[in-house]
């Protein structure tokens, strides 16, 4: 049975892209469908782009807040555990974190978000890239005439 869950986990991975790992069994990768997966030890967690930002700005409070108990983000939930830790819910499924894992995470997600949700900033300045040239079009006669 561990073997074909092993197995199931490794046929996962090779679908996805790789944008950051940290470890060989912590990573976010874009998956074939579009959305982004959060690969943590032997849990795999589907993470939609456009709720990445919400993911990034939970956590960044966690730390401004200096760990309070509870932290709410859209369906995104980060409370102390019971067990010591923390619990990181994302959605219905959940990850028990320690101290150290909450700072790894941050690293994982803020990295995803400086490579996903800001390429814009590293574009040229031309609209369709450095190998198009600059047209000058001349102005046409006759349209300013009224």
């Amino acid at each position: 049975m561990l073997f074909l869950l092993r197995l199931s986990q490794e046929r996962r991975l090779m679908e996805l892209t790789t944008i950051i790992q940290v470890t060989p069994g912590r990573l976010i990768g874009l998956a074939p469908d579009g959305d982004l997966r959060l690969v943590w030890d032997y849990t795999t967690i589907r993470i939609p782009v456009f709720d990445l930002p919400h993911l990034a700005a939970l956590l960044d409070l966690w730390l401004l807040e200096e760990e309070p108990p509870l932290l709410r983000r859209g369906y995104y939930r980060l409370m102390h555990s019971p067990e010591g830790g923390y619990q990181l819910w994302l959605h219905t499924a959940g990850l028990w974190l320690s101290h150290q894992d909450v700072h790894i995470l941050m690293t994982l997600v803020n990295a995803t978000v400086e490579e996903l949700c800001r390429p814009l900033c590293r574009q040229p300045k031309a609209p369709f890239g450095l190998g198009y040239r600059k047209f000058i079009a001349s102005p046409r006669k006759g349209h300013n005439q009224n």
